[in-house]
């Protein structure tokens, strides 16, 4: 199997408070990391709201390094191929990466799972991320969207709602980093979006 999106996706975003367009560009197969790119994830990562809600349990309080970006974009390169994890970056106009949205193979019921950070210097572009990931997926066949949220991330929460989703309920979630299990369970509400 190899991406449903075909071997590049490079789309526009717009930035809902400055109306700034952004693209969503693919992680695929010819995609190489410039040192800016590592940087930049480098430093989302760290950024306090980002790390707490994604890395904190997975890396056991660790700061998320140069390593972790650069094992991020090669596991991303072999999602876009098997077509297992599809890793989009949301690039600001210079070119930088302010965010980062994903959405996993749609199992056999056409659903798929979709996860997302964003750089708190870049506010005001997730939603319609999130809005422009459903579109592509919903043109390739999958059938609903789901996310998996902690109860105390708010921003995401709002982004969500924002963008259609609805409570369907709560679901317990081994912790993963990049497919490798971490050792520790969370109860996380679980958000839904038919297309």
């Amino acid at each position: 199997m190899s991406s449903p999106f075909g071997e590049h996706v490079d789309v526009p975003v717009e930035r809902h408070d400055t109306g700034e367009t952004y693209r969503m560009v693919s992680i695929d197969a010819g995609y190489e990391a410039s040192d800016g790119d590592i940087a930049s994830i480098v430093l989302a990562c760290n950024e306090p709201l980002v790390y707490r809600f994604l890395f904190r349990d997975k890396l056991e309080g660790r700061v998320y390094d140069e390593r972790d970006a650069r094992d991020f974009v090669e596991w991303a390169r072999g999602g876009w191929i098997s077509g297992k994890h599809l890793v989009f970056l949301v690039r600001d106009p210079n070119d930088v990466i302010a965010a980062c949205i994903d959405v996993g193979e749609a199992d056999e019921t056409g659903r798929g799972f979709s996860g997302y950070w964003a750089s708190a210097f870049h506010s005001g572009v997730m939603t319609n991320a999130v809005e422009c990931l459903a579109g592509l997926a919903m043109d390739v066949g999958y059938l609903t969207l789901y996310s998996l949220v902690e109860e105390e991330n708010l921003r995401s929460l709002a982004v969500l709602k924002r963008a259609g989703f609805t409570h369907v309920g709560f679901q317990d979630y081994a912790l993963t980093f990049m497919d490798r299990p971490v050792g520790k369970t969370v109860r996380l509400r679980r958000y839904e979006r038919a297309l």
